[in-house]
């Protein structure tokens, strides 16, 4: 075990060796669950033309897919149970199945509930319990690289600077990085907007793009002064650091379901490659089905 490991995640490892050095789950055993999980995530993109296209935003799939399996198939495990049941909580609420069901998409909901949902003093997550039992199992390198890039993932604000040769160009508000995307969803967007999105580099070590691999929420109002205003009275107040204050509110929010909230009730309008979304966290009249909103006589009907 190594000694970034935490407390729930070093219980289930000690477990799995007491009971005579068997893996905590029998991993023969998830390709069942984990192959339904596929065709749930990927029904509207085909795994073939992702694979061909995208080969970066498929091996992240298949990683996050074999996550979902894996939890399926612990669930019953005393030590996730906390995770088991907020997950399952939020999905109760959210029912993310996207527009025109629930502005939440199944994109955002699982990478929220497998990446960024944290329990205890170590904040673990979902994947950071999983990635740590299958380093102590002696998991491919690869494959533990590509999980370990998931688990620290997480949403931030970027600004479209215009597309090049198909390739879309995201400047991050919070850190100024710029890095040049695909977007598997199809969204090339246009110049000026304000994109929540969680973005990755392409594991595939050929490819210098980084993968836009969530659907985008893109902001009609505020733009990005509004966004720059709200960082600015944020982040002060979750550390000193500009960067750790902001790496800390894109993953974890000021709440457990902070983003969730404010997709939910920011929610504009949408299309199939993306969703629109108004208004500020911290501004309840911005959002157009915030609780103000709803006092007002509003409703949430997507679509």
């Amino acid at each position: 075990m190594s000694q970034k490991d935490g407390p729930i995640a070093r219980k289930i490892i000690a477990a799995g060796r007491k009971q005579h050095r068997q893996q905590v789950v029998d991993l023969s055993t998830l390709r069942q669950a984990r192959d339904e999980m596929r065709r749930i995530i990927d029904q509207s993109f085909p795994p073939s033309e992702i694979g061909e296209t995208f080969p970066g935003f498929a091996a992240y799939i298949y990683v996050t897919n074999w996550v979902l399996g894996l939890v399926e198939a612990a669930q019953d495990v005393r030590e996730l149970g906390r995770h088991v049941d907020r997950m399952a909580k939020a999905e109760e609420d959210y029912m993310p199945e996207g527009p025109p069901m629930s502005p939440i998409t199944r994109s955002m909901f699982y990478a929220w509930s497998l990446w960024d949902l944290t329990v205890g003093v170590k904040r673990e997550s979902l994947g950071s319990i999983l990635l740590a039992i299958s380093r102590s199992q002696g998991m491919d390198p690869v494959f533990l690289g590509v999980l370990e890039t998931l688990v620290e993932s997480r949403l931030g604000l970027h600004v479209h600077e215009g597309v090049t040769s198909g390739r879309i160009a995201l400047r991050e508000l919070g850190t100024g990085e710029l890095r040049e995307c695909v977007c598997p969803a199809g969204y090339d967007g246009n110049r000026g907007e304000v994109w929540l999105a969680r973005v990755l580099p392409s594991p595939v070590v050929a490819s210098r793009d980084s993968i836009v691999v969530t659907t985008p929420y893109v902001i009609q109002n505020p733009g990005i002064a509004g966004w720059q205003a709200y960082l600015d009275r944020t982040l002060a107040k979750l550390a000193t650091d500009p960067t750790t204050a902001y790496t800390r509110l894109m993953k974890h929010g000021l709440d457990e379901r902070f983003w969730l909230e404010y997709v939910f009730e920011a929610y504009a309008s949408h299309r199939t490659e993306a969703v629109f979304l108004m208004g500020l966290p911290d501004i309840a009249e911005s959002r157009p089905h915030a609780s103000a909103s709803q006092a007002r006589g509003d409703e949430l009907h997507p679509g």
